[in-house]
């Protein structure tokens, strides 16, 4: 699983909207996390497809978290980016290899793919934002 540009602008621009109060616009996210404004508005639009984020038109529009961050996991959120968090390529869905079933290896990647999607789901937007505040 690697991880790209998506997910580090896509996670801080929903740590944006779960720090409002209210709807903001990508253009205000951008601009306080020194990002590209059409790259942002895109991953936000993708976020709404996903159902993490609503958006609203009009003078007070903009983005805003369709639910509480503690009922948004992290999971949720790099699937939504990022597609299939699998770390490796044999354990994508429909992936045909002639060894998988006799792979031992296979086997072991899908048993670390597994502690990494309930680590990833055990951990919610709440917690992470929580984790910033110790730190910040």
């Amino acid at each position: 699983m690697f991880l790209t540009r998506r997910s580090d602008y896509g996670l801080q621009a929903v740590f944006a909207l779960a720090q409002s109060s209210g709807f903001i616009s990508a253009k205000q996210i951008a601009q306080e996390h020194n990002l590209p404004v059409a790259f942002v508005k895109k991953l936000l639009q993708q976020l709404c497809r996903a159902g993490l984020v609503k958006a609203s038109v009009g003078k007070q529009g903009g983005y805003a978290l369709a639910r509480a961050p503690d009922k948004i996991s992290i999971r949720e959120l790099l699937e939504a980016l990022e597609g299939d968090l699998v770390p490796v390529s044999c354990l994508v869905p429909d992936h045909e290899c002639d060894l998988a079933d006799e792979c031992t290896v296979r086997r072991i990647w899908a048993q670390i793919d597994q502690k990494i999607q309930e680590t990833l789901e055990s951990i919610s937007l709440k917690d992470l934002l929580a984790l910033d505040a110790e730190v910040g």
